[in-house]
């Protein structure tokens, strides 16, 4: 496989090379949202534990029986 620096993208027409652009900020965006969500998805599971020693307290579901 070439790599990007060897890709003359030149030879295109302009809409083409407008859409590889566009295609290149797509998938950008798609890894940097992937990033996010295993980052937030990993933190959450590591603090469930320990917010759990909270949130199973009989007190807190006397303050939220009003809620459910």
């Amino acid at each position: 496989m070439q790599s990007l620096k060897s890709i003359d993208l030149s030879v295109l027409p302009e809409w083409a090379r407008q859409e590889v652009y566009d295609f290149f900020l797509f998938m950008k965006q798609r890894i940097e949202h992937q990033r996010v969500l295993s980052n937030v998805s990993e933190c959450a599971l590591l603090s469930e534990d320990s917010l759990a020693e909270d949130w199973n307290r009989s007190e807190e579901d006397e303050a939220w029986k009003n809620f459910q």
